[in-house]
């Protein structure tokens, strides 16, 4: 709608004629012009139409209302927690609306973020090609705004390209937008912290710990200065991965302490569902297992409830995994049928490799065939998804039950193998 246009309609919703809304300073004749689209208002005019219709002059200039973009940001923020408490189809509604709405008065960045919010309501229902399609539109929208409004859009499609197995195109796009930032002198704390710590698991999932490090390094250091919170707990899980690997268990906990409390502060319910598969993890390798029971078992309750059916899976793996070294091993399987069954068909092939490891580990003894076929399954997938250290580590199994067998040349064969897919990391 024109300026002209929308002038005339508020002047005849509030009954005015046009000689009514020109006087005392202009014509009806002038206001005739404007509103046909002959006649630029000048800020003068500007100012004594938006008086005369009690209207804001951004809101005659644009239409958009007053209080629109605060509007927005707040149902943004009661959809994100919707996300995050499992309620996908209210979600989703809420940012179709918050989109549109948006999208009508040219508020890029808001529309954006509704664009997002789809993402993570296919995400969260794991599907990751479909989150990945929202996420770029997102991006898209955003190519004419400064590169720090793009961060969390590409930010989140490298952790869909992640959990498919594509860590090497993850690691690129993060890369490429940090190299962007850099050369442009964007320092905006909350952006750099949020590429640095999204750069973390992919590291480390593809066995580069060094530069792992590095960038939990540099998100730490970032944290101080940021603002937003849940950046900063998000990148406090992330962090905490790589405390536990260098030994750090103190800075381990410190930092799931954290995320926990920031999490619980913005009332997001899933995300302090994974704060407590955090803790187990870190608790399970301390083999402190009851306690890692407990919080797996908190974490397990909160991804059924919110729906998040991959997550939930893979806390089944490590749940199945304290089973199996506690000795319950009916336990052990039947959670790793439950994951199995969650994860079949999906994008998310190296939680899939790992339910298939842990199956070989049950049968090792009892069934050496099927547990070769299992560990066979879990190293195509693991090779799939590019996670060298877990191929390695489940070559030396293979090999272990070659050796066991007594098939010694096959069992060099199979360690030779996990080595050489180490190389490049040596």
């Amino acid at each position: 709608m024109s300026f002209g246009q929308r002038l005339k309609q508020l002047r005849i919703e509030r009954g005015q004629t046009q000689r009514q809304l020109a006087e005392p300073a202009y014509t009806d004749a002038y206001v005739s012009a404007v509103e046909a689209g002959r006649r630029t208002p000048s800020a003068e005019a500007l100012q004594h139409f938006a008086r005369k219709l009690e209207v804001g002059e951004e809101e005659l200039l644009t239409g958009r209302p007053p209080d629109l973009a605060a509007r927005l940001e707040l149902e943004l923020q009661a959809a994100r927690r919707t996300v995050s408490a499992g309620q996908m189809e209210a979600a989703q509604a809420s940012f179709t609306q918050i989109s549109t709405e948006a999208k009508a008065f040219a508020l890029v960045r808001l529309e954006a973020r509704a664009e997002q919010g789809k993402g993570l309501c296919a995400m969260s229902t794991g599907n990751l090609e479909g989150a990945i399609a929202f996420f770029e539109g997102a991006a898209e929208l955003l190519q004419d705004e400064p590169a720090t409004a793009r961060v969390d859009a590409v930010a989140a499609k490298a952790t869909c390209l992640r959990r498919m197995g594509d860590l090497r195109y993850a690691i690129y796009l993060l890369e490429n937008l940090l190299e962007t930032l850099e050369r442009r002198g964007l320092t905006d704390p909350n952006s750099l912290l949020k590429i640095h710590a999204s750069l973390v698991p992919p590291y480390f999932e593809s066995g580069a710990y060094a530069q792992a490090a590095t960038a939990a390094q540099k998100a730490l250091q970032l944290a101080p200065r940021a603002s937003d919170p849940e950046r900063i707990g998000d990148m406090h899980i992330n962090v905490a991965r790589v405390h536990l690997n260098n030994g750090r268990v103190a800075d381990a906990e410190h930092s799931l302490h954290q995320a926990t409390e920031l999490y619980r502060e913005l009332d997001l319910q899933y995300e302090i569902g994974i704060s407590h598969f955090a803790w187990g993890y870190v608790l399970s390798r301390q083999k402190e297992l009851d306690q890692a029971q407990f919080q797996l078992e908190r974490a397990k309750e909160i991804f059924s409830a919110t729906h998040s059916h991959l997550d939930e899976a893979s806390v089944g793996n490590e749940l199945a995994r304290i089973a199996r070294q506690t000795g319950d091993v009916a336990k052990a399987r039947t959670l790793l049928q439950e994951c199995t069954g969650l994860l079949e068909g999906g994008s998310d092939v190296a939680e899939l490799a790992s339910a298939y490891r842990e199956l070989a580990l049950l049968d090792l003894d009892e069934d050496p065939a099927l547990a070769e076929k299992n560990l066979q399954q879990a190293i195509e997938l693991y090779e799939r998804a590019e996670f060298k250290v877990e191929v390695a580590v489940t070559y030396r199994i293979l090999g272990d039950l070659f050796a066991g067998q007594g098939k010694r040349d096959l069992a060099r064969e199979t360690y030779r193998s996990g080595i050489l897919g180490l190389e490049e990391r040596l």
